[in-house]
């Protein structure tokens, strides 16, 4: 995965940001405008439903509300999910980590990746 498409996509998604809270909502907005829920994703080797992503208020770290398939649900930091390499909600999470500092998941590289989608 090169790491200038992976900058590319950090800057398109706080190209308006500024300070920790505004770029938590640009990701949160991007994230939300991107990735269909229901969308399947994998939490600590378990397959869940994450069906919402946002932040708490007062929270600079995006979360997603999962369901497991037993029926239970909760929020989860969204860096600590992984989607499908090959899916473009994998591409996204794979920019945010690396935003975050974070080692990216395996995902496929977009690297004509554009938000919003033109």
């Amino acid at each position: 995965m090169d790491e200038s498409d992976l900058g590319r996509v950090i800057e398109i998604v706080l190209v308006d940001a500024y300070g920790e809270e505004e770029e938590s909502a640009a990701w949160e907005t991007v994230l939300e405008d991107v990735i269909d829920v229901p969308a399947q994703a994998q939490l600590l080797g378990q397959t869940v439903t994450v069906t919402h992503i946002g932040s708490p208020s007062g929270r600079a770290e995006v979360t997603a509300h999962c369901q497991r398939p037993c029926g239970r649900r909760g929020d989860v930091a969204f860096a600590d999910l992984a989607f499908p390499p090959e899916s473009e909600a994998a591409w996204l999470h794979a920019a945010y980590r690396r935003y975050l500092g974070l080692q990216p998941f395996p995902a496929v590289p977009r690297p004509e990746w554009t938000w919003p989608d033109r």
